[in-house]
């Protein structure tokens, strides 16, 4: 299983930026300067806080000068008790203050819950033509979610021990949720085994993961003998990091299908409100609005928040958003496959064929929704549509909408085009984002092609772009960082001081044939070449200030 203009000027590099850029500024900062900041109190302003970098093609990470990193997590790192070790191909990361359940928001210490996609088989287990059972369980074993806990330890990042360092797996047992729970669509099931194809996600306000489930369909033939079953996989689940004795719920509530993310937010009323897209070619944004509202005095209580709620597709040719529900829609009680059998008979097999409902009630179909980020100043949505190449799209776009009266609970919304990828803007193919407090957008890319692809040379390397996103220079991009081989840079998450900005390495030297012709060697071990999917941690940033 696999996941197949950016260079600024001198004049720009040496410009004002939202960041301080000089030495005494980050001084101040580092010296008793305030650790976090209200993004609506800051005028952002529209220039990097960094000479922007041009395309490589280097197998090391590449960053401007004055940043630095350093390597944390990698696969394969023993960090438990029990001796589990940390999974394969990092993708979303969650941070975690340790003190954040006592109201604390710690920049140097904390629990980083690391999504683990998917396996090469290279280089987990061994690549055989005939996979043995060993082979499927270390598999098994390397997908999921590893959360860890680490400190800043002067100027390094440390993994620690700790009770709640752990391994969430595709033999993990997790309780179904929602009205999809004990269901004929997910065999009558109450709970299930395991979580597998976690790419992105979120974080609750209440402390919980929330990992989100994208490409499990193929893993039925690919696990034979194993009992796995493709319609227990494909939902979002919710982790709490916190506390291990907290069994984790798969939300069906929140619909079955590729999930690429899930950003969370609290409506004007309390309900809680999750944007999602449905990673795959002509598919599909969604919506959810839970029933319940949030109490931030009632932890126990948020934590079951997302079992019940409302699921709508989004109509981008009229700003609309259509209800998931099939006792109120008609379309869904209608809708008949081409034999002309009925496509549901309830709202389990609605939720269970996210996809098919959505088209059927005029869900748009859009260019691989990846991720979704809610902008922390504006409150507008903004969603990355990596590309199509069926319609020609090969380089993608980023869209932002906004929901009708600022209120994330309406039924209909405005939108616009935000970037476009393409040699005139220096990137292609926009996958995770992450806005920084003061509004300032930051990218990765998602370019699986570079290597066969000559529309793409431009580009170099998989990268990490910076974007303004109010004032002249809006929309435009300047290139941050540029990951190794073959690799992705994925999860970007920052410290609440804006010191350290944490990113996922994933799959470097995915394209190599062999163990002895790799492409990367990327987080290798000493004395070895095998690469490592692994965390970056990047510093160099000055912090957050007012």
């Amino acid at each position: 299983m696999t996941r197949r203009g950016a260079i600024g000027s001198a004049a720009l590099a040496t410009a004002a930026a939202t960041l301080p850029l000089t030495l005494s500024d980050a001084e101040a900062v580092n010296n008793g300067g305030p650790a976090t900041v209200d993004p609506k109190k800051v005028t952002p302003r529209s220039l990097p806080p960094f000479r922007p970098v041009p395309a490589g093609k280097a197998d090391a990470m590449t960053l401007p000068q004055g940043y630095r990193y350093q390597t944390l997590a990698p696969w394969g790192e023993v960090f438990t008790a029990d001796g589990r070790e940390i999974g394969f191909n990092h993708d979303f990361i969650g941070y975690f203050p340790i003190d954040m359940l006592e109201g604390g928001s710690s920049s140097t210490d904390a629990l980083l819950t690391i999504n683990h996609e998917y396996v090469n088989a290279l280089f987990v287990g061994g690549d055989t033509k005939e996979r043995t059972g060993a082979q499927i369980e270390a598999e098994m074993r390397a997908m999921g979610v590893s959360v860890v806990r680490v400190r800043k330890e002067g100027r390094e990042w440390r993994i620690v021990p700790d009770a709640r360092n752990r391994r969430i797996d595709a033999m993990t047992e997790i309780e179904l949720t929602g009205p999809a729970r004990g269901s004929a669509a997910v065999k009558g099931a109450t709970t299930v085994r395991g979580t597998i194809g976690n790419c992105s996600g979120g974080q609750t306000p209440w402390g919980t993961l929330l990992t989100c489930e994208e490409n499990v369909d193929g893993y039925t033939k690919a696990w034979p003998g194993t009992g796995y079953d493709a319609m227990h996989q494909g939902w979002v689940t919710e982790i709490d990091p916190f506390d291990p004795a907290w069994m984790p719920k798969k939300r069906t509530a929140m619909g079955r299908f590729r999930h690429e993310n899930a950003a969370v937010t609290v409506a004007k009323d309390g309900r809680m409100v999750v944007y999602m897209g449905d990673d795959m070619q002509d598919a599909c944004i969604y919506k959810f609005v839970s029933r319940g509202r949030y109490d931030p005095a009632n932890r126990a209580a948020n934590r079951d928040l997302l079992a019940d709620g409302d699921l709508y597709v989004a109509n981008f040719g009229n700003g609309s958003w259509v209800l998931l529900d099939y006792a109120k829609n008609k379309k869904l009680q209608e809708a008949r496959a081409a034999d002309g059998k009925a496509l549901f008979a309830n709202q389990a097999d609605v939720l269970a064929d996210a996809r098919a409902s959505a088209l059927a009630v005029g869900g748009t179909p859009v260019d691989r929704p990846e991720d979704i980020e809610i902008h922390p100043r504006t409150g507008e949505v903004y969603a990355s549509l990596t590309n199509n190449a069926k319609h020609g799209n090969y380089f993608g776009q980023i869209i932002k909408f906004r929901e009708t009266g600022d209120d994330w609970t309406a039924q209909t919304f405005l939108w616009d085009v935000f970037a476009v990828g393409g040699p005139q803007s220096g990137f292609s193919s926009p996958d995770n984002l992450v806005f920084d407090p003061y509004g300032n957008l930051w990218m990765v890319t998602d370019n699986s092609d570079l290597s066969t692809n000559p529309i793409k040379a431009y580009h170099g390397n998989n990268a990490m772009f910076f974007f303004a996103t109010e004032g002249p220079n809006a929309g435009k991009a300047h290139r941050f960082a540029i990951g190794p081989v073959d690799a992705e840079m994925t999860g970007p998450v920052w410290s609440p001081d804006g010191k350290t900005l944490f990113v996922s390495i994933q799959h470097p030297g995915e394209d190599s044939e062999s163990l002895d012709k790799l492409t990367s060697s990327f987080g290798a071990r000493p004395g070895s070449r095998i690469p490592r999917p692994t965390l970056v941690a990047i510093e160099g940033f000055p912090g957050w200030r007012v």
